[in-house]
């Protein structure tokens, strides 16, 4: 997590240089170089795990709909980068592979469609109650922003719930969409459940813990 933020500052302290920017507008540069940074290291991690653990299309679909959806609806954040990367990482991991070994089920497709079916009328009622949930740092507080994203995430949801449908209805010709509808399903249910309190409870309680063994690490490892 250090490197990137050291390699995003380097890369802003050159950008910076060259265009002759203030202090500023070079602050700015490196928190969106971190960003971008950030999510090239967790794709390719998330990939390198999806290749190991044979979740590749579960990993990449998870990561990729949670992702999306977020930038829409918000929901809970970590208080670090590493926190935030390592929940990350180990939430698409668990995720897919439950997807690929436990949700991977080979039912009638009426029941598979009537599963999706209440899924995503479960998670329309929370996005209707709750979209769209800002931050402290980034608070929402114009009704013209509060619309557009509302619209942007009932418009992915619809999107997602035809895609999921879709691929159940593939199922006949390869069983493989049994795992990618069951992957798009339950990565709208964990987005969906950062924004509810109990998900931003999980997601605090697990930051803090992933922070103390990071800490703990980095004490060791300076005590060496």
């Amino acid at each position: 997590m250090i490197i990137i933020e050291v390699l995003a500052s380097k890369i802003a302290d050159r950008i910076a240089l060259q265009l002759g920017l203030n202090h500023e507008r070079r602050s700015v540069i490196a928190y969106g170089m971190t960003g971008f940074l950030q999510i090239i290291m967790l794709s390719i991690v998330i990939v390198v795990f999806g290749v190991i653990s044979d979740t590749f299309y579960e990993s990449v679909i998870i990561f990729v709909i949670v992702g999306f959806i977020r930038k829409s609806t918000g929901g809970a954040h970590s208080e670090t980068i590493a926190g935030c990367n390592t929940i990350s990482v180990l939430s698409v991991a668990l995720l897919a592979l439950s997807s690929k070994y436990l949700l991977d089920i080979q039912m009638g497709i009426y029941a598979n469609l009537g599963i999706t079916l209440t899924v995503f009328l479960i998670v329309f009622i929370i996005f209707n109650r709750y979209v769209p949930v800002d931050s402290p740092n980034k608070p929402i507080v114009t009704e013209k922003k509060i619309a557009r994203l509302r619209k942007e995430s009932f418009t992915k949801l619809l999107f997602f719930f035809l895609l999921t449908t879709g691929a159940i209805l593939m199922t006949s010709t390869y069983e493989g969409f049994f795992s990618i509808a069951a992957s798009i399903r339950i990565a709208v249910i964990w987005q969906t459940m950062t924004l509810t309190k109990p998900g931003t409870l999980l997601i605090s309680k697990l930051d803090s813990a992933v922070n103390k063994v990071l800490n703990r690490l980095t004490i060791l490892k300076n005590n060496f």
